[in-house]
C-alpha cells in the first residue's frame, strides 16, 4: 500500500502493514489500519502536533536536523524505492539525533571525511552514511535560499572519496551454477528462487515480489522497484523447467512464499539464499547480487549487444561486466600465448 503524505514511513511485517510518524529524530506509531479514516485523523492530530512545536522551534534555519525533514518531506524521498527509503532512514534519523542542531553553514568543510573515517571499521556503512549526508547537502545546496545558507556555499560531502569495500560482486562460475543446482531440487523455493534471480538478471527486492500473473506466455513483466523501468524478460528453458512446475502445484499468488505461504521480506529472503549457498558449499563470493552479473555474462557470451543487456539488468550492471569480460579476454590470451611458447 503506497501512502504519500509527509512524514509517515510504512513497515509491512507478517502480512500486515503499520505506519509511522517520523520526524525530529522521533518515530511514532500511527493507530489504525493504514489508509482507513481512523489512521488518516489519527496521521493528522499527530502532524498537527509536530507543526506547533515547529511554530516555535528555535533552531537555525539552516540545522541538520531541519534540512533532514524538509529532505524526508521533498517528491525526490517520496519517489525513492521502498527499500531505498528504509536504507536511508537509519541514516537520516542519525544526522537528526546526533548532528541536528549543527548549521550547513558553519559545518567544517572536512566534517564528510571525519564522518567517514569513524565508522572506517565498517567501509559499507562508512560509504553509505557518506552517500545519504551528500544527497541532504544537495537537496540543501538546490534550495539555498529557503535555507538561507550563504552565497556559494557547496555540498561538503561531494566528492568525498568513498572506502574500499573488499572484491564486492562476482558473476559465478559454470562449476559453481551447477553445484547449486545439484543441491538444490526444482522442487525448492531455493532453487526457485535462484533461477528467477539467474535467468531474469533482476534484483532480489524485485524477485520476491512477483506474482504469477508476472508469468504469461513464456514473457515474465515487471516493474523494477529501483529504477522504475518496466521490461518484458522472456524466460529462458532451464526457468521455464523449474517455474512452470512449481505454479502448477504452488496455490498461492505470489511465486515465492515462506512456511506459512505467505510472501518474503527482504531481509529473510536474504539470509535464506545465503544459507542456501552456504548448503551447496560455495564459497562465500558467491552472491546473489553476483546473480545479475551472472546473467549479463551469460547474455553477452551469447552474442547480446550491451543496449539489449542494459534493457533487462542495468546500466551500472553492464559497466561491471564489460570489465569483467574484458579481463577474461586478457587472461585467456596470456594463457594462449604461453601455450604457444610451450610453457
Amino acid at each position: 500500500m503506497k501512502v504519500r503524505l509527509p512524514y509517515v514511513q510504512t513497515v509491512r511485517v507478517k502480512g500486515k502493514t503499520y505506519g509511522y510518524y517520523r520526524r525530529d529524530g522521533q518515530r511514532q506509531r500511527i493507530p489504525g489500519d493504514v489508509g482507513t479514516a481512523e489512521w488518516i485523523a489519527a496521521y493528522h492530530r499527530i502532524h498537527a502536533g509536530f507543526e506547533a512545536a515547529t511554530a516555535t522551534d528555535n533552531r537555525a534555519p539552516d540545522a541538520l536536523a531541519r534540512v533532514v525533514e524538509a529532505y524526508r518531506a521533498s517528491p525526490d524521498f517520496a519517489q525513492l524505492g521502498a527499500r531505498t527509503r528504509s536504507d536511508y532512514d537509519r541514516y537520516l534519523d542519525h544526522f537528526a539525533d546526533q548532528y541536528g542542531q549543527s548549521r550547513l553553514s558553519t559545518m567544517p568543510t572536512d566534517f564528510p571525511v571525519l564522518l567517514r573515517d569513524k565508522h572506517a571499521a565498517t567501509p559499507a556503512k562508512a560509504n553509505a552514511m557518506l552517500r545519504v549526508l551528500s544527497v541532504v547537502c544537495a537537496h540543501a545546496e538546490a534550495r539555498a535560499s529557503h535555507f538561507k545558507l550563504p552565497p556559494g556555499w557547496r555540498n561538503p560531502a561531494k566528492g568525498v572519496r568513498k572506502l574500499r569495500t573488499g572484491p564486492g560482486h562476482r558473476p559465478w562460475e559454470d562449476t559453481e551454477v551447477e553445484q547449486f543446482r545439484t543441491h538444490w531440487p526444482p522442487d525448492t523455493p531455493q532453487r526457485v528462487a535462484f533461477e528467477l534471480l539467474l535467468n531474469t538478471g533482476q534484483r532480489g527486492g524485485d524477485v520476491i515480489a512477483m506474482v504469477r500473473q508476472q508469468y504469461h506466455a513464456g514473457v515474465i513483466s515487471l516493474t523494477q522497484a529501483k529504477t522504475g523501468v518496466r521490461i518484458d524478460v522472456p524466460a529462458s528453458k532451464s526457468l521455464r523447467a523449474v517455474i512452470d512446475p512449481w505454479l502448477a502445484t504452488h496455490p498461492h499468488m505470489v511465486i515465492l512464499t515462506g512456511p506459512k505461504g505467505k510472501g518474503l521480506g527482504v531481509d529473510y529472503f536474504r539470509h535464506m539464499m545465503r544459507a542456501a549457498y552456504s548448503a551447496a558449499a560455495l564459497p562465500t563470493s558467491c552472491t546473489t547480487h553476483g546473480l545479475r552479473y551472472t546473467a549479463a555474462t551469460v547474455m553477452r557470451e551469447l552474442g547480446l549487444d550491451w543496449d539489449d543487456i542494459a534493457a533487462v539488468t542495468g546500466h551500472k550492471t553492464t559497466a561491471m561486466v564489460r570489465k569483467y569480460t574484458a579481463k577474461r579476454r586478457r587472461a585467456a590470451r596470456a594463457i594462449a600465448r604461453l601455450d604457444e611458447a610451450g610453457v
